[in-house]
């Protein structure tokens, strides 16, 4: 992909410092391959618009391990939930059952996420679940801030893991401060991507990418350059370029009109210093929304069951920006086992509720990726785009939804 111009803004949901189709929503194809494969899926029956059955297990699971955080970002959405959440964190049994039900069912990919820092539940353990988890069938990836990341330098650990997004906000200890309210962070940051690389290379591993995922708010919208080359100098894998957005009801955390256009010329102006093509060629991407225009009423990310979100306090949910809302949850890990609330009578009633008020909701607008999955999807199987070659699985990130 290298040479790549503008991307397919109805199917990219982000931009990397340099040409890579790992966040390409045509992913999602191999999931819907293999569900018809295994037989749990009919061609005919997806074609016909009849609702189909729920596939027998998700495709990728993200994990909230805690709600609570070392730093309290600026720009962070999630502040007043996990406050109303108490900093709730997932007890040792239940994430063991979790765990569990996921070998049992052999979901392919395990995403621990911060609703809080997943690095900081019972003092890194995490590392040890993702080294047991089912190298076969089964890989991890993470959202984490990373200052607690010397819990991964483990071999087996990484060599488990996709991915690892670690959040990039700041250039010093000063600047770290101002957005997340903590000092002595940045240098912890950046010694712990340091010993992940150097465990990798003494280790002969591959994976995971360890990637910087710049996120720009009201504050450090001006600090662009020196946020960048910080990440350069600290040797990730790709940079990534995020705008934070407004993704929840009652969030304002969004740049301004007049920051946007600042931002933009900031942008321009770093892309021609450093030969940042690729950004400069999709800067109308990287500035604009990045959800759906026009009408949608299907949502075959929830119809067919290939993402789950397990919060600390063991609610389960089918989409990401529902949990939170009783109503939208299909069941509790305090209660049953994941493997018993999959495909049950609740998480198909809500499968059904989100597709029906996805007209009067609007949902697709916000930024949503599985929008994104639905149209890619609908195109496969109206023959406009092709099923991808398995040798791309892996440059896709395709254990990940």
């Amino acid at each position: 992909m290298d040479g790549q111009g503008s991307v397919d803004e109805e199917t990219q949901i982000t931009i990397t410092k340099t040409p890579k189709n790992y966040f390409s929503a045509h992913k999602a194809l191999y999931a819907v391959e293999d569900g018809l494969n295994s037989g749990a899926l009919d061609l005919d029956s997806l074609k016909d618009g009849s609702r189909p059955n729920l596939l027998p297990r998700p495709w990728s699971v993200e994990i909230y391990p805690t709600m609570a955080c070392q730093i309290e970002c600026v720009h962070c959405y999630a502040q007043d939930r996990n406050r109303e959440y108490r900093f709730k964190s997932m007890d040792a049994a239940m994430m063991d059952r979790l765990h569990g039900s996921l070998h049992r069912m052999g979901v392919r990919g395990v995403q621990y996420c911060g609703g809080g820092e997943p690095l900081i539940w019972k003092r890194g353990k995490i590392g040890e679940y993702i080294a047991n988890l089912n190298i076969e069938t089964t890989r991890a990836g993470m959202a984490s801030n990373m200052i607690t990341g010397d819990s991964l330098a483990n071999p087996e650990t990484l060599r488990r893991m996709t991915f690892i997004e670690v959040a990039v906000f700041a250039y010093d200890d000063e600047t770290y401060f101002e957005v997340a309210g903590r000092r002595g962070c940045i240098e912890k940051v950046a010694k712990n991507v340091r010993l992940l690389q150097k465990v990798k290379r003494e280790n002969g591993i591959d994976g995971p990418s360890i990637n910087a995922k710049i996120l720009i708010n009201r504050l450090n919208y001006c600090w662009l350059k020196e946020i960048y080359d910080w990440s350069v100098s600290v040797g990730f894998d790709n940079i990534h370029l995020r705008l934070v957005d407004d993704y929840e009801e009652g969030v304002d955390v969004a740049l301004s009109s007049q920051q946007l256009v600042e931002f933009r010329q900031s942008l321009l102006e770093l892309c021609d210093e450093y030969q940042l093509d690729y950004w400069r060629e999709n800067v109308d991407f990287i500035l604009g929304e990045k959800g759906s225009t026009g009408e949608h009423n299907r949502c075959w990310t929830v119809r067919l069951g290939l993402n789950a979100w397990v919060l600390a306090n063991g609610e389960v949910y089918v989409c990401g920006p529902q949990w939170g809302k009783p109503e939208y949850c299909i069941g509790n890990l305090t209660y049953m086992d994941f493997h018993e609330i999959w495909g049950g009578r609740k998480h198909r009633e809500v499968a059904k509720k989100v597709e029906d008020q996805m007209m009067s909701s609007g949902c697709y607008k916000i930024g949503c990726r599985h929008i994104k999955q639905t149209k890619t999807i609908s195109a496969a199987l109206s023959g406009q785009v092709d099923f991808l070659p398995p040798d791309e699985f892996e440059s896709r990130h395709s254990w990940f939804l």
